[in-house]
């Protein structure tokens, strides 16, 4: 019986380690390391700087506009370059970061001031949300989709 005790009391102190180390793991992310992440995209997408975009993109990107308009990561760097979209400014004064585990959301509205196509100067008041994903020892932003504010 005693031994029986023993075992149960093991088994119960094993199964509560590893609930202690899922907690930490999941504990490990912290929203402002998202938050950071989420502004240097915008800040690479100003300065169209693709190196820095490559590391801060997911692979299997889906970036959705706020028109429907759909880019993957080798769509939306190849467009900053060819002239299709040019971003002047994104005004995010606040993002809020969701964290579970290995993936966060991050909502915002923000004021973007872009050219499209080279002549059609544009300024949005957009909510954004991104998916981001921890892959490969870092953030990585897996989807994007914006949405116009409604004028009240």
């Amino acid at each position: 019986m005693r031994l029986l005790t023993v075992i149960s009391v093991l088994v119960i102190l094993t199964s509560c380690g590893d609930a202690v180390k899922v907690d930490y793991r999941t504990g490990e992310h912290k929203p402002e390391d998202v938050r950071k992440m989420a502004y240097e995209f915008n800040a690479a997408m100003i300065a169209k700087d693709t190196a820095k975009l490559s590391t801060l993109l997911h692979d299997k990107l889906s970036y959705g506009h706020s028109n429907g308009w759909i880019e993957t990561k080798e769509e939306q760097k190849a467009n900053l370059y060819n002239g299709t979209i040019t971003y002047h400014s994104v005004e995010q004064p606040e993002l809020k970061v969701i964290m579970n585990g290995d993936i966060a959301t991050v909502r915002g509205n923000g004021i973007f001031d872009v050219d499209y196509k080279e002549h059609e100067h544009l300024l949005f008041d957009l909510n954004v949300m991104q998916t981001w994903v921890y892959e490969d020892g870092r953030w990585q932003m897996l989807n994007r989709q914006s949405a116009v504010n409604k004028k009240e």
